[in-house]
């Protein structure tokens, strides 16, 4: 894809970012945009809407795909847009308000590529942490939001809104296909589910993101962070809300929507 059109898809985000008005994605329904253009533009807005960060400091990341054996895709999320639980957060500032609830992974040490050739990469466990439960607000700047092709979503930092962390518990070894996660909103049961993390293991695609975020930022800090991906699918909700999710033997967050 040419250096052009990925300019002017990420000029489309960063209007519909400052303008608060979803921009037109009907102009690039047809093209397929490699993995590479995706990142490029994901980074040209990130460098517009003054989200850059160094390097040196922590990031945060999501991640998603289709499961193991296949090649993940990711996003850095822009920082004021993630905040411990409960944020809040401005119900008007968003379009769509589609919840997720996850667990997010904390990052021990610096990584860069020397780290990764040394280490186990393929044991994502050691080099985290701690693990958090997390609710992540799905919003979109398309305006044909979940219709919009599969690239222009990616590129619109995978449509994150916002993302809610929950306190840190050290890490230690967790049966996924066990896990009972459980979602209120406004004080009222909105479902359980147990093992219902759609690849089975939330970090599958832990290998992968530290390979990633070295290979595009050359260092990935102590302190970032990876969230791995539903366990409710989507939930969507109406303006101000309360959102709790609990994951037992790991805690809670709380997302508050005014």
């Amino acid at each position: 894809m040419s250096s052009n059109v990925n300019a002017k898809i990420a000029a489309a985000l960063v209007e519909a970012r400052r303008s608060g008005h979803q921009a037109d994605d009907s102009l690039w329904a047809d093209i397929a945009l490699p993995a590479d253009d995706i990142y490029n533009i994901q980074e040209r807005v990130s460098a517009a809407m003054g989200w850059d960060t160094p390097a040196t400091e922590p990031s945060f990341w999501k991640g998603g795909g289709a499961g193991p054996g296949s090649v993940a895709s990711f996003a850095r999320l822009p920082a004021p847009w993630v905040r411990p639980a409960p944020g809040p957060f401005r119900a008007d500032d968003f379009h769509r308000r589609g919840i997720e609830i996850e667990v997010a992974f904390r990052l021990a040490r610096d990584v860069e590529a020397a780290d990764l050739a040394l280490r186990t990469a393929h044991d994502p466990a050691a080099f985290l942490d701690a693990v958090a439960v997390s609710i992540e607000l799905v919003d979109f700047r398309w305006a044909g939001a979940e219709s919009a092709a599969s690239g222009l979503r990616q590129a619109d930092v995978q449509c994150n809104g916002a993302l809610v962390i929950g306190d840190w518990v050290p890490m230690r070894e967790i049966d996924w296909s066990q896990q009972v996660a459980r979602l209120e909103i406004d004080g009222q049961p909105a479902g359980q589910w147990t093992g219902s993390h759609a690849a089975g293991d939330p970090l599958w695609f832990a290998p992968q993101w530290l390979s990633h975020a070295v290979a595009r930022r050359g260092r990935l800090a102590e302190g970032s962070v990876l969230t791995t991906g539903s366990w409710c699918g989507m939930v969507w909700v109406e303006g101000r809300s309360e959102v709790r999710a609990v994951f037992d033997g790991i805690g809670e967050a709380r997302l508050t929507l005014v």
